[in-house]
C-alpha cells in the first residue's frame, strides 16, 4: 500500500531482478483493492520494455525514497513512453516480469492498496526455498517442485490460541467504519 504523504516511490525496474526463478516466466496479477490513478501513484508500464530481458540496473540511495532497492536508469531507452494503469478497485492488471515498471509518490489524500499474485508455469524452477509456499492452480506438477499445500480438511480453520469466547466476541463486534477517502 501507498499511504498518503509517505514521500515512498517505486523507481523504475523488472520484478525478474529480485525473483530466484528460472527461466523467468512470470506474470503478475496486480488487483486493486482502491481506485488507482495519477494522483494516487498508480503503476506505470514501459510498453515494448519486456523484450529486452533482463536489463542494468544500480542499487538505490537512501535519497531516493524507493521502495525497492533497484533502479533502471532512463526507461525510455528500452521501450514506448510510460503508460499509466489506471484501475477501479476490483480491476487488475496484468504485466510480464520482464516489463519495466514503477510508480511515483502518492500526492492524493488516498490510499493506494493492491494484492499482487504471481503466475507461473510448473517448469519453473525456485532456488532460495522460494517454492515453499505455492498454489498450483491448475493440472499437476509432475516433478513435486512447487509445494502445493492441502486444502483445509474442515471448513472450521483451527484459532491458536483464541477460546471460543474470545471468537465469538470477535465475530459479534461491530464491524469498524473504514473511511478509504
Amino acid at each position: 500500500a501507498k499511504l498518503p504523504g509517505d514521500g515512498k516511490r517505486v523507481s523504475w525496474h523488472q520484478d525478474a531482478s529480485y525473483w530466484p526463478l528460472s527461466p523467468s516466466k512470470v506474470v503478475t496479477a496486480w488487483l486493486a483493492i482502491d481506485d488507482v490513478d495519477e494522483e494516487n501513484a498508480a503503476m506505470q508500464v514501459i510498453p515494448g520494455s519486456h523484450l529486452h530481458a533482463q536489463l542494468p540496473f544500480r542499487s538505490s540511495d537512501e535519497t531516493e525514497q524507493n521502495v525497492l532497492d533497484q533502479t533502471v536508469d532512463s526507461p525510455e531507452r528500452y521501450g514506448e513512453p510510460p503508460v499509466t494503469l489506471a484501475l477501479r478497485a476490483g480491476q487488475i492488471s496484468l504485466h510480464s516480469d520482464w516489463i519495466l515498471h514503477g510508480s511515483e509518490v502518492n500526492r492524493s489524500k488516498r490510499r493506494r492498496c493492491g494484492l499482487a499474485l504471481r503466475y507461473l508455469s510448473s517448469d519453473v524452477r525456485a532456488f532460495n526455498g522460494w517454492n515453499q509456499h505455492s498454489v498450483v492452480c491448475r493440472g499437476d506438477d509432475p516433478s513435486g517442485h512447487w509445494a502445493n499445500h492441502p486444502r483445509p480438511a474442515t471448513e472450521h480453520v483451527p484459532r491458536k490460541g483464541m477460546d471460543e469466547d474470545t471468537v465469538s466476541a470477535a465475530w459479534s463486534a461491530p464491524a469498524p467504519d473504514f473511511d478509504r477517502r
